[in-house]
């Protein structure tokens, strides 16, 4: 899954969702004195992707897309963020707009004391919209531009997540039912590994 699946799937602090969200580009470790919450996210972080990893729809996923491809995994983690927005209703007590300004305002707030390096990524995510600017298919065929962009002139020579445009634009129905079968599932783990005490209260 990526940015806003992990955001959502979090408990009802700020510092947990941060951390659920900066595991990836902190490389899985929270800087030295970031608080229980916020470790607490990390960790959950790793136990969704162990589930998303080993998850039979999941690799459905993967195969619409070919026999072959590097970066199969991460298009189907944006991809599977672009169906939450899409399928946000069914899955949200809150209204998507609530949910992401809620964020938005008490991130702001707590960056304040973090370090450079996550200060710097929240902001960034904050001041793109990176959260909701995959909604339609053309935000999502942005991301990937931007994404390819960002790729070394090695993994460029083996892959790139533009070129899965076309079969996503053919295949994003059958993608949308293996979201809906998988999702439920990967909220009930959620729910599953972890103690709740703060609650999840956008959860349905």
């Amino acid at each position: 899954m990526n940015w806003l699946a992990h955001v959502f799937l979090s408990e009802n602090s700020i510092d947990y969702q941060l951390g659920n969200l900066l595991a990836d580009p902190l490389k899985g470790k929270p800087w030295a004195g970031a608080s229980a919450s916020t470790q607490a996210g990390f960790a959950m972080h790793k136990i969704i992707d162990a589930y998303t990893d080993s998850h039979a729809t999941v690799s459905q996923s993967k195969a619409r897309l070919g026999k072959k491809g590097y970066l199969k995994g991460v298009v189907i983690d944006i991809v599977y963020d672009h169906l939450l927005l899409k399928h946000w209703q069914r899955y949200s007590a809150l209204e998507l707009d609530r949910f992401i300004s809620d964020f938005h305002g008490n991130a702001s707030a707590a960056i304040a004391d973090y370090p450079a390096a996550p200060r710097a990524f929240v902001n960034g995510i904050i001041c793109s919209h990176s959260l909701t600017r995959y909604g339609t298919f053309e935000g999502l065929a942005s991301v990937f531009q931007r994404f390819d962009q960002r790729l070394s002139p090695r993994i460029l020579a083996k892959d790139t997540t533009t070129r899965y445009l076309p079969v996503l634009h053919q295949e994003m129905d059958a993608l949308g039912a293996d979201f809906n079968d998988y999702f439920p599932q990967l909220v009930a783990h959620f729910k599953g590994h972890t103690a709740g005490a703060l609650g999840h209260p956008w959860l349905k």
